[in-house]
């Protein structure tokens, strides 16, 4: 039976410029709602892009219900104006690993990402990445993050990627983060964690991932792990 790898995108695949993210929300939120949101800003370690707008709202008392797309349009124009292939430096071992899963017969790459799905693949075209993804869960598609494993499996089994009777549990997030650990150990899939993100080892190793590395530069040691999961 096939194995699903699900990557998170950013601190994991790749990281973007610091403050890029940050600095289009204060802007799409000071032009839409006429707010300085730079001084108190809710962190966006591991969120959903859902939970960061949520958070944004609950902080400032908006009320968004009726103007989520146009936020997305906005915060999207603006990564698309100012993001660069320059501005993201892929992250140690991570486009190997990538290919190398590609390659084997018995995986299948997916996403489970913070990323809205057009952000996602805006950041992972720009490196030449976006086409080993065909499917994922996305930040626009639930603020709780621990939903979208579920849901990148079911838009596989939809697309005929894997067949209906494939057990979720037969899958794995690899992330930077203890919301990623997280996400999997509450769907039952495998957590393998790497601290190339803002948190270290030693916060990693509390959540108890299956296995934690701290890079991914030894990709051949990290695909072998994967297949003995």
């Amino acid at each position: 039976m096939k194995k699903i790898v699900l990557f998170d995108i950013d601190g994991t695949i790749l990281n973007v410029e610091s403050s890029l993210a940050r600095s289009i929300f204060i802007d799409a939120f000071g032009e839409m709602f006429s707010i300085d949101i730079s001084k108190s800003i809710p962190s966006f370690h591991g969120k959903t892009d859902l939970q960061i707008i949520a958070d944004i709202a609950n902080l400032y008392g908006i009320d968004y219900s009726n103007e989520i797309e146009q936020i997305w349009n906005n915060i999207f124009e603006k990564f698309e104006q100012r993001i660069s292939k320059e501005s993201i430096t892929i992250l140690p071992g991570a486009a190997e690993l990538i290919e190398e899963i590609e390659k084997a017969d018995n995986f299948e790459l997916g996403l489970v990402t913070g990323n809205f799905r057009k952000n996602a693949y805006l950041k992972l075209s720009l490196v030449g990445l976006d086409e080993y993804f065909p499917f994922g869960g996305f930040g626009d598609d639930c603020p709780d993050r621990n939903k979208l494993p579920l849901i990148a499996i079911e838009r596989a089994k939809k697309s005929k990627i894997i067949d209906e009777t494939y057990p979720i549990s037969n899958s794995v997030i690899i992330g930077d983060t203890f919301r990623d650990i997280q996400a999997a150990k509450s769907n039952s899939l495998k957590a393998v964690a790497v601290a190339t993100g803002k948190a270290p080892s030693s916060e990693l190793r509390r959540y108890t991932p299956d296995v934690l590395f701290e890079d991914l530069s030894d990709y051949k040691k990290v695909f072998d792990c994967l297949n003995k999961l």
